[in-house]
């Protein structure tokens, strides 16, 4: 444009400044976890809940509820289990079973019988089940399970966990499951979009690509984008 009788050129902004102008914004986002006593007891705490599997049920301990039991269907088998922080997970033939030491109850999700479990993660406030047909999170802050259907020929290629949220990227999207708020948040990949890097600092998931910067964190209401 002209101004003042001289030529004023718009230059692009590199990549650098972009990671400027997103360091403030991680720093707002590390303050927000300090003021989230839902999460942060559950990583100062430790473990809450244990799990083990009796004759036809599983059994949830906790020190506020003492011994919580569900039943196991007659031809329902467990394929497996495990605790961390404030819930836990079992998963069987049939369905999934999450254990909330916040609640104090366990909530079930009923699963594909067909679906094969790939991948199973507990973490201190949420856990996530991924099969070749779903992908399940379970939130332990107020115990109860999400689920997410891939596409036909959606696979998953890697998984970022951090004690707040996960990201699961496969050749199609990106998919953030938060511990504290929401649904599983989705966002779009390009045909020709490749990604460079994935990074975790401050509990937030920062995935680079060839064209942009996205950031998935528990407090997000979803993706936030950085061109």
């Amino acid at each position: 444009m002209r101004a003042c009788g001289r030529i004023i050129q718009t230059m692009p902004t590199p990549r650098t400044a972009y990671r400027t102008l997103l360091a403030p914004w991680l720093l707002l986002a590390t303050l927000a976890w300090l003021f989230w006593p839902s999460v942060t007891q559950a990583v100062d705490f430790g473990s809450e809940v244990t799990v083990q599997i009796e004759p036809r049920q599983a059994v949830a301990t906790s020190v506020l509820s003492g011994r919580r039991e569900i039943p196991l269907g007659a031809h329902e088998t467990v394929i497996g289990s495990g605790a961390s922080g404030i819930n836990a997970v079992v998963v069987t033939s049939h369905r999934l079973l999450g254990f909330s030491s916040r609640t104090l109850t366990w909530s079930k999700r009923d699963r594909d019988l067909n679906e094969n479990i790939l991948d199973r993660r507990v973490l201190l406030a949420f856990s996530v089940v991924r099969t070749n047909k779903h992908l399940y999170g379970f939130r332990g802050t107020n115990g109860i399970w999400l689920d997410e259907a891939l596409g036909v020929r959606e696979t998953v290629t890697m998984t970022k966990t951090t004690d707040y949220g996960a990201v699961f990227v496969t050749n199609e999207r990106l998919l953030g499951f938060a511990s504290l708020l929401g649904d599983f948040s989705s966002k779009a990949l390009g045909v020709h979009e490749r990604i460079t890097q994935i990074d975790t600092e401050n509990g937030l998931v920062i995935v680079t690509t060839s064209n942009r910067t996205l950031v998935f964190g528990s407090r997000l209401s979803g993706w936030e984008e950085f061109e």
